[in-house]
């Protein structure tokens, strides 16, 4: 009895356990699911300040963990009607809900934003009104009391000749074979039944397994919706724009979808990105289509995407490739790009089209370093627009003195498309430790006083901090260079500054760091300073361990120890080197040892002849007793 009575309450409890409810957002939707224990009846409609779901039986509802995936952006609360059990969910924003079964047990609802499908069967509140009472009838006339039945009348005399008349002309048609006498007509067709059936899609199908769906699940954009080569009209812009545009509102002042769509699509076409996207901020009804319509014209115009729907298309296989990588100034990580797709796409645009959007696609493979992509990209604008423009010159400009003649030569031009080309060229030169001319320093600097707080600020101030290094003017370049570009202002300093530049700026002070700059500019630094006689300023541009650092730094800091008449250090320094200048350096520090009036013979390697390790070895105990002898000698002095 205690064994049948223990089961009954673990059954028990077990049917009163808390129904965990899920959630998480899916990019486009946020999702609950409520993992019910058993299949049940369900049902969700409108109430006032949202969507209600019934379930029966009701269950009890764990609904703690909600909110730590999700934000309150779409979903504001969830509860529990405590009359009737309902979970009442309430929206925080202009959205629509849809719920399905995904399984038996277990009931989804997804969050959407935008107005709901017409018809939806979600949106029909969930109590319906109450049936309206009974209209109580009066006693009054009753026409029905009259009889039905019409009065068998005779037909009147008048009436008789005619229709003898239709008869004997109807017998003689049946005489001749021209009339069939029938007995009655044949039945008309059925009239069709009105539309009651009405299918959607199916939870858990894919309604065309063909379709392209990206990484994420979701659907590709179709070609046909990013075909804006087929948008055009026959004839010019100027006499096709009115045309193109007109109709847009019928009758009672409605917009037509077609006419919008072909508005919208018109003015792409033209490359009029901001004028298409406020025709579709104004007429177009679809969120989804205002949102894909604003991405084609921010792109149309060289501008970024912000509506975020073709980021996710970057994989797709057909247009949307194109598009998706446009509205991506960088790769995702761990998200797939179709770069053929999308030089597919391009190639297929036509010319005006391929030359707007062509330099930026260049900037996105550039950014990805798919230079083979670029190129052809490149290519294709030079194909399709035989007399470029200045921007796109500067874009093609190739490296190397016909680049640099080309650039110079877009900047005779002059214009406000020039400026690039003054950037680009101005690169090209400082780069190379070449100066640059006054006026184009000048206008640098007015680029940069436009720039300030622009993506370009960081580009402007790196080339007018070098064209001042170029003049010698390293206070004003040292003082208001970014610090990502003093690392090339010191290697300019070692290699084209003057004396007093050296003096001013490479004698560090004491307790000052040493910058941080390449190996190269800081044995430039030691040399320079070693050969205006300040070994000791040169000797901190150097690292301090011998055996750690590279043949020419050790050259470099003996030859500074000999400045500074250490022959000792020298000799450290130069220990294990055999070049020709390692014997000078060691011959100069044996010298300064031995003092002004001694003859001392130090041994030399021939480099043309390799030592066995046996004869390094004795070279070098030969070495170290010389240098012994002559201390020893320095010291009976």
């Amino acid at each position: 009895m205690m064994r049948w009575l223990l089961a009954v309450l673990l059954m028990s409890g077990a049917a009163q356990a808390d129904v965990l409810v899920r959630s998480g957002e899916h990019g486009s939707y946020t999702r609950l699911a409520f993992d019910l224990p058993t299949a049940r009846a369900w049902r969700m409609g409108r109430v006032a300040d949202g969507y209600a779901l019934r379930l029966d039986p009701a269950v009890t509802l764990d609904m703690s963990r909600i909110y730590r995936r999700i934000g309150r952006g779409r979903i504001a609360g969830v509860g529990v009607d405590a009359a009737t059990g309902d979970v009442l969910l309430r929206l925080g924003c202009a959205c629509y809900a849809t719920a399905f079964e995904s399984r038996p047990g277990t009931v989804v609802i997804d969050v959407h934003p935008g107005a709901a499908k017409p018809g939806s069967r979600f949106e029909l509140s969930l109590d319906p009104p109450p049936p309206p009472k009974p209209v109580v009838r009066t006693a009054g006339y009753d026409w029905t009391d009259i009889t039905r039945t019409p009065p068998d009348l005779p037909m009147a005399p008048a009436l008789d000749p005619f229709r003898d008349a239709v008869l004997r002309q109807l017998a003689a048609g049946a005489a001749r074979g021209v009339v069939d006498m029938v007995d009655r007509p044949p039945p008309l067709p059925p009239l069709p039944l009105p539309e009651q059936v009405r299918i959607a899609e199916e939870p858990g199908f894919v309604a065309d397994p063909d379709q392209p769906l990206t990484t994420d699940g979701l659907a590709c954009i179709p070609d046909a919706d990013l075909a804006l080569g087929d948008w055009g009209a026959d004839g010019p812009a100027a006499l096709t724009l009115a045309s193109g545009r007109g109709g847009l509102e019928g009758e009672f002042d409605r917009p037509d979808p077609e006419a919008v769509t072909r508005a919208i699509r018109y003015h792409l076409f033209l490359g009029f990105g901001a004028e298409a996207r406020q025709i579709a901020q104004v007429y177009a009804p679809n969120a989804e289509g205002r949102a894909l319509w604003s991405d084609l014209g921010h792109l149309v115009d060289a501008e970024e995407a912000t509506a975020g729907i073709l980021p996710p298309m970057a994989g797709c296989d057909g247009a949307a490739a194109l598009w998706g990588i446009l509205s991506l100034p960088r790769p995702q990580p761990g998200a797939p790009e179709n770069a053929g797709a999308a030089l597919q796409a391009f190639t297929a645009l036509p010319q005006h089209l391929r030359r707007d959007i062509g330099p930026m696609l260049v900037e996105r493979f550039t950014a990805r370093h798919d230079d083979a992509s670029a190129m052809r990209v490149r290519d294709a604008i030079l194909r399709a627009e035989p007399a470029p423009d200045a921007p796109l010159r500067t874009l093609t400009a190739a490296p190397g003195a016909e680049g640099d003649s080309a650039l110079a030569a877009i900047v005779a031009e002059g214009g406000r498309d020039t400026d690039e080309a003054r950037i680009t060229l101005a690169d090209r030169r400082l780069s190379a430790r070449q100066p640059v001319d006054e006026p184009t320093r000048l206008a640098l600097e007015a680029l940069l006083h436009e720039a300030r707080g622009g993506p370009d600020e960081a580009r402007l101030a790196r080339l007018v901090a070098l064209a001042r290094a170029a003049t010698q003017d390293f206070d004003t370049a040292f003082a208001e260079a970014p610090a990502s570009t003093e690392a090339e202002l010191w290697a300019w300093l070692a290699e084209a500054g003057g004396d007093d530049a050296i003096l001013t700026h490479g004698v560090l002070a004491d307790g000052t760091a040493r910058p941080i700059v390449p190996r190269e500019v800081r044995l430039a630094m030691a040399r320079r300073l070693t050969d205006l006689g300040l070994p000791d300023p040169a000797l901190r541009w150097l690292d301090t361990d011998p055996a750690a650092a590279p043949e020419d730094e050790r050259l470099i800091a003996a030859r500074a120890h000999l400045a500074r008449q250490d022959g000792l250090d020298a000799q450290r320094w130069l220990g294990g080197l055999d070049t020709a200048e390692a014997t000078a350096l060691r011959t100069a520090a044996a010298r300064q040892l031995a003092g002004p009036s001694a003859e001392v013979s130090v041994p030399t390697v021939a480099p043309a002849q390799p030592m066995t390790p046996l004869a390094q070895g004795r070279a070098l105990t030969a070495d170290s007793d010389a240098v012994r002898q002559q201390i020893e000698a320095l010291l009976t002095r």
